[in-house]
């Protein structure tokens, strides 16, 4: 099973005078109490997990427990903590909820060893590198938007300067010119309002995600791939690549997707450049490329 050696991760609360423990399973240790409160994660009901917290509910508790990220000691343990959560998750179904990811959920993964055909990179993921590959699909879904929209507006000014000015052999060339100005302004402003979009979006999901800022450990194998925070990859657990759809290249990154959401964005400048091909070769061989 894949992430079951992650080492427990604890928590100390010191304005609550609370200690938690996540692993095996989840203890509360309160000041003053002679004994934990132990809880087995067949007892949980639901999780949800933030960018600034983290809520457990169990049968049989009194109240939720709510962890701030600020208590625990490092980020490594926040991101140790959530791995441990979907670990968990995959096995005992409860309720999960978190907000947008930009890598696989641990519970997508399969302990599996990924052979001697494969290639291991690491490396930070780059917010410009990133927004960039996504500018790169908005150019591809927005060039026949633009250019039909673009054509629209010159027929509309067109026709309004014909209506205002009247068309003669003298004013024909000055209001043509003109309209095609205007439909090129305007598919201009529409090309740089999406690019900024597209920035913002990165922004957002990044800002959402801790893994977003961690050192991050990218696995391309025949048998699946891995997308994965360093400090809690364990060298062999693999996301199938039977839980992907197809993917899409820039000339910075591999980005895969699963129906219409990006699972995975794999950064090229992880691997040694002589790595590249062969990375591209087994990422073809596996899955569609749109």
């Amino acid at each position: 099973m894949a992430f079951c050696d992650l080492r427990p991760v604890r928590v100390g609360d010191d304005k609550a005078g609370t200690t938690y423990i996540i692993g095996e399973v989840f203890a509360v240790y309160t000041f003053g109490s002679q004994f934990p409160a132990i809880y087995s994660w067949d007892m949980l009901k639901s999780v949800s997990v933030t960018r600034k917290d983290m809520t457990f509910s169990f049968v049989g508790a009194k109240k939720n427990f709510s962890i701030s990220n600020k208590v625990f000691n490092s980020a490594e343990d926040v991101l140790r903590a959530i791995a441990i959560i979907e670990h968990r998750q995959k096995i005992y179904g409860f309720e999960y909820q978190h907000e947008r990811r930009i890598f696989p959920l641990k519970s997508m993964y399969y302990e599996v060893s990924p052979g001697k055909d494969s290639y291991v990179g690491e490396g930070v993921l780059d917010e410009a590198d990133t927004a960039a590959a996504l500018i790169v699909l908005l150019d591809f879904k927005l060039m026949k938007f633009l250019w039909l929209m673009a054509l629209l507006v010159m027929l509309v000014m067109f026709g309004i300067l014909n209506y205002v000015l009247g068309m003669t052999r003298d004013n024909i060339l000055y209001i043509i010119l003109i309209s095609l100005v205007t439909g090129g302004i305007f598919a201009l402003l529409i090309y740089i309002i999406t690019h900024a979009v597209a920035r913002a979006r990165v922004k957002s999901f990044s800002g959402a995600d801790l893994a977003a800022k961690e050192t991050i450990t990218f696995v391309i194998s025949r048998a699946g791939f891995a997308a994965c925070e360093s400090c809690v990859y364990q060298n062999h657990d693999l996301v199938p690549w039977d839980a992907a759809d197809y993917f899409v290249e820039s000339d910075k990154m591999f980005i895969i997707f699963k129906g219409k959401t990006p699972l995975a964005y794999i950064p090229k400048k992880a691997f040694p450049k002589k790595q590249i091909g062969g990375v591209a070769d087994i990422i073809a061989l596996s899955l569609e490329q749109r």
